[in-house]
């Protein structure tokens, strides 16, 4: 969740917050990040820089995208580096602990860019220039900034790239050499290093500044200024300066008194002051007191100035107080309802502390032996009731109130952990007592219209709203909060009657459901997306009511277009594919499907997660059999239909990578089935008049053929008809891998897929990716028993020696090569 602290971008006015905008992935920070430390090193391993740049643009799309910077269309018309905020979210592209820890989206795609770019060079360092064109090709600062990072771990590698990097002179010339801490720290390092000629065009630099400085009018504080930026470039060299240049490094010295290379550069390896996130004590020091002196000292402490980045600050104090509580929950649990009445800061980071050891414990990292939830929520309550008393401000997102909304969100963000079935869970005697605090927090402004409006424009989607205000995190909770009931009930021998009963046994869940499906009393789409993405866990708690309000849910009334679709898209990305849910929703799918008819008259248009979310859910569905691939005007023929190329192209590339994925034997039916659609798409764009419009979706097919799944002629004949039809198959890199197995056993058909890509391979471009490969099938049909396959592959190593690839004619028999 956003510290609502952090404002990067304006404000539309001064009643609220705006949130920078955050790439979207699939699934939490923490599964994104153990999912590319498990593969991407393996990835790399067998595509190289391939999987390499397709890291480099996932980081692109991600910087990308957390930027809202109204200057950023005029910079990229005159800047050749577009500013990115790293050295806000990202101090030194090397481990340090001075970096920001926040593991965002960023964080995580920059530690595997650079990480697998070390990979690469660890196998061949003369990759070094190769691999900086492409970092630099990239505008954004954190690429120039990693390349610069690469260049002084390999800098043996390529001394000449080296020395161009040192000798630039707009690094160099920058009057904000902090903002630039790798391209320092490869000057401190490797200046000495440098020839004569080149020191001196440095010093030069230095000697003879041409600063862009006219701001100050005043002649005398102008010159005093450049002698400050000159003191600070000549402290990153210091150590190898000549004796004139020492003496006036002194000099300057004695003017302006002695900084260290941390004062220039952010996030140096030095000690340096990290602004607006230091406490007045250490975490020892607070650690040691009581927690009556702990709550006494911070009732009583306050900053030296109303300044927020003035040190040191309550938010750094806050920080330490979340350490001290995640480090040990059990006793600042017990003491939780001291801390009544002290400022809201400290209140949302003793709470987000607890929240943090709960999760810790669901992940195994951390043991809590006894957790006490009596004054926790005793001080949940009593935020509760603070919410009442700021209720109808009408500046709540204003500080002081901004510092209450985190601490309300906090709130329910510990009461969902808390209900969840793998932490320290609340006892279940403590219902009535959690309910009167969630049923308050879920009549909470947050968000209000406005804020909603402003947040939706800056790229998040309703479901990101949702959990980000108290409100709608609040409905989130009512769902837990239900299940938390029903697991109670599983518990106990012979509840069936109880969970029968679904909301009768929890009416006040009912009663808070039904009220904010009114249209009335609750105009927020981020609200309405709670309801999509916990469907079918309503499906779930009571069945009649779920099924009862889908109309409410996903209305089809054109007036109710945006309440539909921020439900839909909820549902459809955030929710798994369940038989029983689909028995319900059947005719909303239908519904959905039949709107691409007007969504999709562009064939070139990005598709969104919600149109891939939709191709999964269907393609899953109709291999379990829920869907009948015949029925005229059926779910799955009309969307195919009425899909895009790039949409019905997804689809059976799901079904592809899916078939690749899965290590266990597939059910020979499930198969079987797959076959059938295969064919009878196929047989759809081989009957069109237009097959290039189908030139996506049947390319798709390589997954399928990669996955090795079906029998092999059967595969091959399809590949051999694609490439016929449209020319290409993809990914190629799969196909040619499995080509090159089935060398061994049909030569013939083989080398003609082979044959016909080369052909298709208009630019020239595909076969220098293609080579390995390549050789190995031309080698085996040229070794096996099939004249026509030895025939098809001297024909084609000649071809290819006509377009001046000659490697390939050591494969020819010393009788074709004469």
């Amino acid at each position: 969740m956003p510290d609502s602290s952090l404002n990067n971008g304006e404000n539309a006015d001064d009643s609220f917050y705006i949130f920078s905008p955050k790439p979207r992935i699939r699934f939490d920070n923490w599964h994104y990040q153990e999912i590319l430390k498990k593969y991407v090193t393996e990835l790399v391993t067998i595509l190289g820089e391939k999987a390499w740049i397709m890291l480099v643009f996932l980081l692109h799309d991600a910087v990308k995208f957390s930027n809202r910077n109204p200057e950023i269309e005029e910079q990229k018309n005159s800047s050749p580096i577009w500013e990115d905020g790293s050295i806000y979210w990202r101090y030194t592209i090397e481990d340090n602990d001075r970096n920001y820890t926040l593991s965002d989206v960023r964080q995580i795609l920059l530690e595997v860019v650079r990480d697998t770019a070390k990979q690469i060079l660890e196998q061949d360092p003369t990759k070094i220039q190769n691999i900086v064109q492409k970092l630099e090709k990239q505008r954004w600062r954190i690429f120039h900034r990693i390349a610069l990072y690469l260049i002084r771990e390999y800098k043996d590698a390529d001394p000449n790239l080296l020395v161009e990097k040192l000798v630039d002179s707009q690094r160099f010339k920058n009057t904000s050499s902090y903002e630039d801490y790798e391209y320092t720290q490869l000057l401190q390092e490797n200046f000495a290093q440098l020839s004569i000629e080149k020191q001196e065009q440095i010093l030069t630099w230095i000697e003879n500044p041409e600063l862009d400085w006219d701001w100050l009018e005043d002649q005398a504080e102008k010159a005093k200024w450049v002698r400050r930026w000159q003191q600070e470039k000549l402290t990153i060299i210091k150590d190898s300066l000549s004796t004139h240049w020492t003496e006036y490094y002194k000099d300057l010295v004695k003017e302006f008194g002695n900084i260290e290379l941390s004062d220039i550069v952010s996030g140096g390896v030095d000690e340096v002051r990290l602004v607006g996130v230091n406490s007045p004590k250490t975490d020892s020091e607070l650690e040691s007191m009581s927690i009556e002196e702990l709550v006494n000292f911070l009732r009583t402490w306050e900053p030296n100035s109303k300044d927020p980045f003035e040190e040191p600050s309550r938010s750094g104090l806050g920080s330490a107080l979340a350490r001290l509580a995640e480090k040990i929950p059990e006793r600042y649990a017990q003491g939780a309802a001291k801390f009544k009445g002290l400022h809201a800061r400290y209140i949302s980071n003793l709470l987000r502390g607890l929240c943090q050891a709960l999760n810790n414990q669901s992940r195994q990292q951390h043991e809590i032996k006894e957790f006490d939830w009596i004054p926790v929520l005793s001080l949940c309550n009593w935020l509760a009731e603070k919410s009442e008393e700021l209720k109808e401000c009408q500046t709540i997102y204003n500080e002081p109130n901004s510092n209450w909304l985190e601490s309300f969100r906090t709130v329910v963000d510990l009461l969902g952990v808390g209900l969840s079935a793998n932490t320290t869970a609340i006892p279940f005697d403590f219902r009535s007592q959690v309910w009167n605090i969630l049923r308050v927090l879920t009549q909470h402004p947050d968000p209000t219209p406005e804020k909603e409006i402003q947040y939706h424009r800056s790229n998040n989607t309703y479901s990101q709203i949702a959990i980000n205000t108290v409100r709608g995190e609040a409905m989130h909770t009512v769902v837990r909060y239900a299940l938390w009931i029903r697991r109670y009930f599983e518990q106990i021998p012979g509840s069936a009657e109880q969970l029968a009963r679904g909301f009768d046994e929890m009416p006040e869940v009912r009663e808070v459901l039904d009220e904010h499906l009114n249209l009335d009393i609750e105009p927020s789409l981020a609200i309405r997306s709670v309801y999509g993405k916990w469907f079918p866990w309503l499906g779930l708690l009571d069945p009649l009511w779920a099924n009862k309000s889908i109309g409410k849910i996903f209305p089809q009334d054109e007036n109710c277009r945006n309440q539909r679709r921020a439900a839909w898209e909820s549902y459809i990305n955030y929710s798994g594919v369940y038989n029983n849910i689909f028995d319900l929703l059947s005719e909303e799918y239908l519904y959905t499907v039949e709107q691409l008819s007007e969504a999709y008259i562009d064939e070139q248009k990005l598709l969104t997660h919600t149109d891939q979310s939709l191709a999964r859910h269907l393609i899953t569905l109709y291999w379990r059999g829920k869907l009948n691939l015949d029925e005229p005007g059926g779910l799955l023929t009309r969307f195919f239909e009425l899909a895009s190329d790039a949409l019905r192209g997804y689809a059976l590339e799901f079904v592809g990578q899916s078939l690749k994925n899965t290590e266990n034997q597939i059910d020979p039916k499930i198969l079987n089935s797959l076959q059938l659609l295969w064919e009878k798409r196929l047989e759809t764009a081989c009957n069109s008049h237009e097959p290039s419009s189908y030139a996506t979706e049947l390319a798709a097919f390589g997954w399928w053929f990669g996955s090795a799944k079906f029998e092999d002629s059967w595969a091959i004949a399809q590949i051999k008809q694609i490439l016929e039809l449209v020319g290409k198959v993809d990914p190629d890199f799969l196909l040619l891998e499995r080509l090159a197995v089935l060398a061994d056993t049909m030569p013939e058909l083989v080398i003609e897929c082979l044959e016909l890509m080369i052909k298709k391979d208009k630019s020239g471009w595909g076969i220098y990716g293609w080579r390995n490969e390549t050789k190995t099938i031309l080698s085996k049909a040229i070794q096996s028993s099939s004249y026509q396959a030895r025939k098809t592959a001297e024909n084609i190593i000649q071809d290819l020696g006509k377009r001046g690839h000659w490697e390939y004619r050591n494969l020819l028999p010393d009788s074709s090569s004469q």
